[in-house]
């Protein structure tokens, strides 16, 4: 039943085995489907590269500002000799 609606019971849309808008046989695209869409390829461009430029203009202003940041205002805790020496000795177990 592709390109029939039902409504009150009768079915309203293309013939039985007739779709206007791709060929039976090869499901291809028909000239008249070219011709529906054509008043609507270049708002539809304009649309995509308005709607895709938002979440890319955010990605690229959100980089930006984390690597300018270099976070030297955020304070080191101080660490004393025995615990900085416990860390290393884990760390090149973790890794060996």
């Amino acid at each position: 039943m592709h390109g029939t609606l039902r409504i009150m019971g009768k079915l309203v849309g293309a013939p039985k085995g007739h779709d206007r808008y791709r060929d039976p046989v090869t499901h291809q695209i028909t000239p008249a489907l070219y011709r529906v869409r054509q008043p609507f390829f270049w708002r539809n461009t304009i649309a995509f590269f308005i709607v895709g430029a938002i979440p890319l203009g955010v990605y690229f202003y959100t980089f930006r500002k984390m690597t300018d940041d270099d976070f030297a205002d955020i304070p080191i805790p101080p660490i004393s000799d025995e615990e900085l020496k416990k860390l290393q000795s884990e760390y090149e177990g973790k890794n060996a």
